[in-house]
């Protein structure tokens, strides 16, 4: 098996061996097998620049580096056969639906993990909006919320994002947790915060079949022939401790590439901005993963 490696080994793996374009082929062959992002909304009118996959592959790759739609306009013609206009980009992006681009975000996971982290941030933006604060109006900057699951491997130190979803203010975290389990079934260890202990995750959870670590809330338990107040006593403690933390570096990678604002005012391209975190984390995992194994296999310690 390969062993741990540090931040800047990390890097190396990514960056010496995949380009920004060497990303872009990766993530146009990953769109090739999920199937066509969007359809023309009139087959009358201009025919594309580029195949769809093309648009699609190149903007989320521009995304992930924080570039505005100008930005890419210049750096177009070092991907595309010819030189688009940066309003061409805004208009196709905003055609990508959101679950085309989680399944390409949970395309890359390809292993089980022992352990399953839930949490979720919010994500800024530049939009005033008035608020009612005991009778009174406010305006205040509008935010989004970034849920997902993180599956964790301790023994080669790896994180992947196994669900994301992108949604606005008023879902909680427990909600947006069972959102992402929908549909899946696992015997790994599941962490959350203490907004994740509700009676409603606590069930899901042992559908999904998870082992449930949730740190207890200080409410107590009102339904004592619950779900929740049977598993509540099963929370280590030392585990929950030694692996809350993992999740912090997911988001920790996020800010460092200015992600963790968006400045698109309408909700559905917002939404996708959101989702361009999770998809540059697991694009860059599974590169550097790649990338390990080559190196190991090479080595003779595979």
């Amino acid at each position: 098996m390969p062993k741990p490696v540090n931040y800047w080994q990390k890097y190396d793996l990514l960056h010496k061996k995949y380009s920004k374009k060497e990303q872009y082929k990766q993530l146009k062959k990953t769109c090739i097998r999920q199937g066509v992002p969007y359809e023309r909304s009139d087959p009358r009118g201009r025919k594309l620049k580029f195949d769809v996959f093309s648009y699609t592959a190149f903007l989320c790759v521009q995304k992930i580096y924080g570039h505005k739609y100008r930005e890419m306009e210049l750096e177009a013609e070092l991907y595309l056969p010819v030189k688009a206009d940066h309003s061409t980009f805004a208009r196709n992006f905003a055609k990508v639906a959101e679950e085309y681009v989680e399944k390409i975000i949970i395309s890359f996971v390809d292993r089980e993990f022992d352990f399953w982290i839930a949490d979720s941030t919010a994500i800024s933006t530049k939009i005033n909006v008035e608020r009612l604060d005991t009778g009174q109006r406010r305006k205040e900057l509008l935010t989004d919320k970034y849920h997902l699951i993180i599956g964790y491997d301790p023994p080669t130190n790896m994180t992947m994002i196994l669900g994301v979803k992108a949604t606005d203010n008023h879902i909680s975290d427990s909600q947006g947790a069972i959102i992402l389990l929908e549909g899946k079934k696992s015997n790994a260890y599941f962490l959350g915060d203490g907004a994740y202990n509700t009676y409603a995750l606590h069930e899901k959870v042992q559908e999904v079949g998870l082992f449930p670590l949730m740190k207890p809330d200080n409410k107590g338990i009102r339904k004592k022939l619950s779900v929740k107040a049977r598993q509540v006593k099963l929370f280590i403690k030392p585990i929950y401790r030694e692996i809350r933390g993992i999740v912090e570096t997911v988001f920790g990678g996020a800010t460092n590439a200015g992600l963790m604002i968006t400045h698109a005012r309408l909700e559905h391209t917002r939404r996708l901005d959101t989702l361009m975190l999770a998809l540059r984390h697991n694009l860059r995992t599974s590169l550097r993963l790649l990338k390990t194994i080559f190196n190991a296999t090479n080595s003779g310690l595979w």
